[in-house]
């Protein structure tokens, strides 16, 4: 797992948002929608690293079956 100081890009995020959700098709529409953990859309959050670790998070706990 990386840091929550390190770099992650969009594209690192996407990959993992494939691997939990199963499928691009899902991950993309995952990316979209406006997720109730994170208060706006994974796909714009990702454009900061603070952001991008909040969608990990999220990421993690939808992999875990946690509510999120």
């Amino acid at each position: 797992m990386v840091g929550v100081n390190a770099m992650v890009d969009g594209d690192m995020v996407f990959d993992r948002a494939v691997e939990v959700l199963g499928t691009a098709e899902r991950a993309t529409e995952w990316m979209g929608c406006k997720e109730s953990l994170l208060g706006a859309k994974p796909g714009e959050l990702v454009e900061t690293g603070d952001g991008a670790a909040r969608v990990l998070h999220c990421l993690r706990r939808i992999e875990l079956g946690q509510p999120v």
